[in-house]
């Protein structure tokens, strides 16, 4: 009798198991029946996203990334009546909000490695640039007339105080590839994942806020922001989240 009760009790435990198993693996592999959320930080700023599977093999992300205020200070050349006039002081902001949409691909069922394809929208500007100049730019600049920073290949215009103020935009879309590891919506209640890849943003263009963008084939030699504009046609990212499973 002792026997049997045990052999019973033991039945009841194992299916009680078996559709717990069941039921975690439908919630974990289904498709829109599980939700997470993450929270992340890395070179595209703080994120938090929403992420449900599409089958063992998929699993879709949205989210928003919000890069913090981070200034840089760096001098850019000077042009009065297209004539170079030495270099100025201007601090380049990155600030932006931008939302994106991902698609996690796993090769493999039972494995937390994915390639990831998508793509990051809004917070078209990259850069922002402001500068003043001191009294005696800006005396300079009153009997000139024209007058600018140069930045890549075109030239800011001062306004009528001799400030500056403009930036870089990028495409308002960003397609981004990039592979990782760790599920986005984890089989248990919390994990970490792992994002690197790229958002391709084309090349930058310089705008301004204080008139009109004046081409020049001048600064062929370059400042700071110079070097860097043509090449900056694509965005890292590398990204570390905590992800959680509500249900």
């Amino acid at each position: 009798m002792n026997k049997m009760r045990k052999l019973i009790l033991w039945s009841v435990c194992a299916l009680v198991g078996l559709f717990s198993s069941g039921a975690t693996a439908q919630n974990e592999w289904g498709i829109f029946n599980s939700l997470g959320v993450g929270v992340g930080v890395g070179l595209t700023g703080v994120d938090v996203e929403v992420a449900t599977p599409i089958t063992p093999y998929l699993a879709l992300r949205g989210g928003l990334s919000i890069m913090p205020n981070f200034n840089l200070t760096t001098d850019v050349d000077v042009e009065l009546d297209e004539q170079a006039a030495g270099t100025m002081d201007v601090e380049g902001t990155l600030k932006r909000v931008s939302g994106q949409v991902l698609l996690n691909v796993y090769p493999f069922r039972s494995a937390g490695f994915f390639v990831a394809v998508g793509g990051y929208f809004g917070g078209s500007s990259l850069v922002t640039i402001e500068g003043t100049s001191d009294q005696a730019l800006r005396d300079k600049i009153a009997e000139a007339e024209s007058a600018g920073i140069v930045i890549g290949d075109q030239t800011i215009p001062f306004d009528e105080n001799g400030n500056v103020s403009g930036g870089l935009r990028v495409n308002g879309f960003r397609p981004y590839v990039g592979i990782g590891f760790g599920r986005a919506i984890p089989s248990r209640r919390l994990n970490v994942s792992v994002d690197m890849g790229v958002q391709f943003h084309g090349t930058p263009e310089v705008y301004t806020n204080t008139g009109e963008l004046d081409l020049s084939s001048f600064g062929e030699d370059g400042d700071t922001f110079s070097k860097i504009v043509d090449k900056l046609t694509f965005y890292p990212v590398l990204k570390v989240r905590l992800n959680g499973r509500i249900f």
